[in-house]
């Protein structure tokens, strides 16, 4: 029910929906109960990196639209599925899969790109204008624009079960009215919560001392998840009050929670004090560890929780020839990453959702780089 893999630290850019189609669809070259954790509470010691083993899972190839190309873009515990699939014409079009069977969502706006979708077939995302993305709600054929506030557009990053939306609200860009034409008002990003797609925004208060913050996630128990901003950005849990509460990091000045699992766990990724970025997983206690970085990997994140609790998300591999190669990762165990699928010449493989008991979704490229949305199956 979340979809959250992209960093926030270049959001804004990111979720420009021109700019995330052709980064998703187009061939690419791979080079180069109730959560009170405070700041205070006990971190585990840092796993130390280990080498990825390579586990067998079994890669199902998502049909698209009529085209080459596509990426799974989220996915619901029910096996629904969103994302972009390429149309017979080659443009990539936004796409609900229902038993893997693919149909094409119609907001009636253009360079529309999902970001997140629930057991029902909610879904939700954002369409290009200008600058400034326009949030959105989908469902049975009816796409509802969610409501901003003042100056400010919706960000939809996650949904409920119940269709709780929630994501950031942004300042206007580019225009005398950034910034909300007021002199002294906050262009950071503020966090955000829609009780329906149809009701208006609440605004979710940052840690103390911050002035931005960013939700990625959200239980169907009403708890968020995102990251606080300031001098330091942290990771954040709001409760279903709406009140925040400041998760421990790893020391590095940077966390967020990216996604639930069972048992009131939370995962996401934390930089360590050497600048490394670390997949870790939040106790219902918000008692932080770390998952472990593949061995030779500098970043990793944790994108999502199997029902039996096995972690999965991304990690950045050394690529033959320099640069950096993502690849989908699961941890059975803490320290213990393995590839979900082996990697082959330049071929990039990530993780953005998983569904059912041991199902993850995401994308493969091909030889050539072109992204191909998929599901791995990689039983126990």
């Amino acid at each position: 029910m979340t979809r959250r893999s992209a960093s926030w630290r270049t959001s804004r850019p990111k979720l420009r929906a021109a700019a995330i189609i052709a980064a998703i669809c187009a061939p690419v070259i791979a080079v180069g109960a109730t959560v009170a954790a405070s700041s205070g509470a006990t971190s585990a010691r840092p796993a130390s990196s280990g080498a990825a083993a390579a586990v067998s899972c079994t890669v199902r190839d998502l049909p698209t639209l009529g085209g080459r190309y596509g990426s799974v873009l989220a996915a619901a515990p029910n096996g629904v599925i969103a994302g972009l699939a390429d149309d017979a014409a080659g443009v990539a079009q936004p796409a609900l899969w229902r038993a893997g069977i693919p149909q094409r969502i119609r907001t009636g706006m253009a360079g529309s790109v999902p970001s997140a979708v629930n057991i029902h077939g909610l879904v939700v995302g954002n369409s290009a204008r200008g600058e400034n993305p326009i949030g959105w709600a989908w469902s049975r054929s009816r796409t509802i624009l969610l409501r901003g506030a003042s100056r400010y557009t919706a960000l939809p990053a996650a949904v409920s079960k119940s269709g709780m939306i929630v994501g950031a609200l942004e300042t206007a860009e580019g225009t005398q009215s950034e910034g909300d034409g007021t002199p002294g008002q906050s262009e950071a990003e503020q966090a955000a919560v829609w009780r329906s797609p149809t009701a208006p925004p609440q605004k979710l208060a940052p840690l103390p001392g911050n002035d931005g913050a960013h939700a990625f996630a959200v239980a169907d128990d009403g708890r968020i998840g995102g990251v606080s901003a300031g001098n330091r950005f942290r990771p954040v849990l709001w409760d279903s009050a709406g009140k925040p509460h400041a998760l421990p990091g790893l020391g590095g000045g940077y966390g967020a929670v990216r996604a639930f699992g069972p048992g009131g766990v939370a995962v996401g990724d934390a930089v360590a004090r050497d600048g490394t970025d670390h997949p870790v997983r939040w106790a219902a206690n918000g008692r932080i560890t770390d998952l472990g970085l593949p061995r030779g990997s500098r970043t990793a994140q944790a994108d999502g929780v199997l029902p039996g609790g096995v972690v999965v998300g991304t990690a950045q591999m050394p690529a033959p020839g320099g640069g950096t190669i993502a690849q989908a990762v699961r941890w059975n165990a803490v320290g213990h990453p393995q590839l979900l699928s082996p990697p082959g010449g330049v071929r990039q493989a990530m993780v953005t959702g998983t569904t059912f008991a041991h199902t993850v979704t995401g994308y493969q490229t091909d030889a050539k780089g072109g992204r191909h949305p998929v599901t791995w199956g990689c039983g126990r």
